[in-house]
Formats: C-alpha cells, structure tokens, sequence
C-alpha cells in the first residue's frame, strides 16, 4: 500500500494555511496556501499513517506520545486542521488503504494505562496557580487578571451566585486541592462537607484546613459524589468540573440524589465542560485523560436537571475563561518541560502538551463549551 499517496489524496482537499508533510524517506511536500509554513507534520513510518487510518483519535495521539508522529511549528494549528478530516472525500485509494488499515490493525489492546489521578501534587503545582491550585477554569474579568486572581474571581462569581447567609452547610462535590472550601468559609462563613476521590488531593486538603485552622467548619471525605449520610441535608452545593466523570448514563439518577440532600429553595452551583451537540469523547482522551468521561450535551443536562426537580436559574455559557486558562496552564506547562521530563518522560511530557493544546483547540473552534449554571430546588 501506498501510503504516500493516501495522505496526499487527504491534503491536496485542503485549502487553507500552508503546511507541510515530511515522509519518512525525507521527502516534503507542501499543501494549502500562503508563502509562510505554520507547521510541518512529520511522519517517521509508514505504518504511523496505517495505525491513523484504522484507529483515528487513538492512533493519532499514541503516535505522538512516542514519536513516530511529530509536530514541527503550531502544533495548534494541525489540531484545528483534523478538525476538517471529516469534510475529507474518499478516493478508492483511500477506501481501500482504510479498510486494509482494519483489517490487518492488532487486535490486542490490552496494558491500556490512565495517567491522569496519579500523579501527584507536585506535578500539578507546576502550572496549577499557587494561590488556590485550582484545577478548572477561571474567571477573567479584566485583562490585566493573572490566573490567580482570576480563579479567586470565579470562587466569588460562584458564592455570588449562590447568596447564601453566613453558617449555611454546602456540600462540595469534588473538592480538588482545597481552594473553594478556604474561600468560602473565610469570607462567607460557611461550613463545607466536601467529597473526593483523591487520596493525594486529600492529604493535601487536610494540611490545608489545619494550616488555615478552620477543622471546625471544613470536612473533607475520601467518599464518592453520591456517598452521602441518610438524613443529611444541606443549604447548597458545589461542583466545579467534575460532573464530566459521572458518566452518561448516570447523570439524571445523580442530579436526583443531590436533589434530594437539599433543602428545598438551595442552589446547586455546577461548572462543567460540555457540548451543544452530543458527541462520544474520543478513545485517546478516554485512555489516557479522563477514563469513562463524557461530555454533557446542553439540552441532556437541562432534561436532566428539570426532570430531578432541579429549576434551571441562570445557564451560561463562558468558554472565553476556558481558553484564557487553558493558555496559562500551556505556558507554565512548556515553561516546566525539562522539570516534567525529569518527574516522568517524554512520553508523559508530550501526552500532556497534546491534550493541553487539543483541549483549547475545541474552545477555540467552539466543538467543547465552558458552562456554568445555578440550579434551585423546588419542592
């Protein structure tokens, strides 16, 4: 097979930017339009473009992890341009190169490996801000913003939303490091019961709230999002980026459960990465970022929320604050690659500079949205 040809069926359908493709015998050729280059896709193998037509996503960003495909120049520019695979129009040779690519692909694919909930503290520290290591999107209400102040922005923006008087309980279902609890118990005087799956997270938390003295009104459990005490109820609650691991065909039995811990008239704070169109998070993401993740369509969440006694108060949308961080968390990222190497590998390094990118390549292209909305428990 002839996969030189196969992908110079691919790219001479683009008429964009220019760019190029260096095969593996050196050759390179260029496609698109323009006198400057914005990137250079090379391909060491050609198997590389086998494994890319049989197994997509997956084989595209394994592929990258170990080298055998690599990015010269933007490598956000490419991401957008697979983007425009879809649009591509089949030759025979190219049918035929995908259905041999099926065919003849392993069929084993076992010692899958997720990367993403072991990997401790000191990692994320480095490109998380110090302040509030606060793993989700910020809020930016100024240009001048540095992260920091902007993820302290959205601890306000939410308490803001949430009004609730001073001594009021709030479950915070996925607590990450700490930062919102800290927040809303020293300026709102609330009593936090948080939930986390993190042991590392944890420890970390714990150190946090004794530093901070505030073991009195802050309690942090190694608990899943629905391991909450019979009889239990509370006056609001939380959940920044975490619905996204509930799972598709969990989320209307879970909003219920919440629902059901609140009093009637609380609000239920949720922040989360979704989609106007309902679409399946694609394999790599799934083995190595988010195991089991799904992405919530807008109209699936609203049905969800209505149909477990859940009023939809304010819904909005506020992706502009997710490509603002995803860009901060690329730069302190990259600015820390020989120390990420170091912790790691390469391998682990450019896994991450792959979904750091590709992730703000759908903010930007607008296939992933940042929502954050209010709830409110009817009766």
């Amino acid at each position: 097979m002839n996969y030189a040809k196969v992908l110079d069926d691919i790219f001479k359908q683009f008429n964009g930017p220019k760019f190029g493709v260096r095969f593996w015998d050196n050759e390179t050729k260029f496609y698109g339009n323009g006198q400057d280059t914005e990137f250079t896709l090379c391909i060491s193998k050609p198997k590389v473009v086998k494994r890319l037509l049989s197994e997509g996503a997956l084989g595209f960003g394994e592929s990258y992890m170990d080298k055998t495909l690599d990015i010269e120049g933007d490598i956000g520019a490419y991401l957008k341009l697979r983007h425009q695979f879809k649009h591509v129009k089949p030759s025979m040779r190219l049918v035929v190169a995908k259905i041999w690519a099926e065919l003849t692909k392993p069929m084993d694919r076992g010692g899958q490996i997720s990367y993403h909930y072991d990997l401790g503290n000191d990692f994320f520290s480095l490109f998380l801000d110090k302040e509030t290591m606060s793993y989700s999107a910020a809020h930016y209400e100024t240009a001048q913003d540095t992260l920091a102040q902007a993820q302290l922005n959205k601890f306000g923006l939410i308490c803001d939303w949430m009004n609730l008087p001073k001594g009021s309980s709030v479950l915070d279902l996925g607590s990450g490091w700490g930062g919102f609890a800290i927040h809303a118990v020293q300026n709102h005087g609330w009593t936090i019961d948080g939930k986390t799956l993190s042991q590392k997270q944890l420890d970390y938390c714990k150190v946090l709230v004794e530093k901070n003295k505030l073991s009195d009104q802050i309690i942090i459990n190694y608990d899943d999002f629905t391991s909450i005490k019979e009889g239990v109820v509370y006056d609001g609650a939380v959940m920044i980026e975490a619905i996204e691991h509930v799972g598709k065909d969990n989320l209307g039995d879970f909003l219920s459960h919440i629902s059901q811990k609140l009093h009637t008239g609380a609000p239920f704070y949720l922040q989360f990465t979704g989609r106007y169109q309902p679409k399946l998070v694609d394999p790599w993401t799934l083995k190595y970022v988010f195991p089991g993740g799904h992405l919530p369509s807008k109209q699936e969440f609203l049905d969800a929320a209505r149909c477990a006694g859940l009023e939809v108060e304010i819904f909005e949308d506020h992706t502009e604050d997710y490509k603002k961080t995803m860009s901060s968390w690329i730069d302190s990222m990259e600015g820390h690659e020989i120390k990420i190497k170091e912790m790691f590998d390469e391998k682990f390094f450019r896994l991450w500079k792959l979904w750091t990118h590709g992730a703000r390549v759908n903010f930007e292209i607008r296939d992933m949205s940042l929502f954050r909305v209010l709830l409110r428990k009817l009766q």
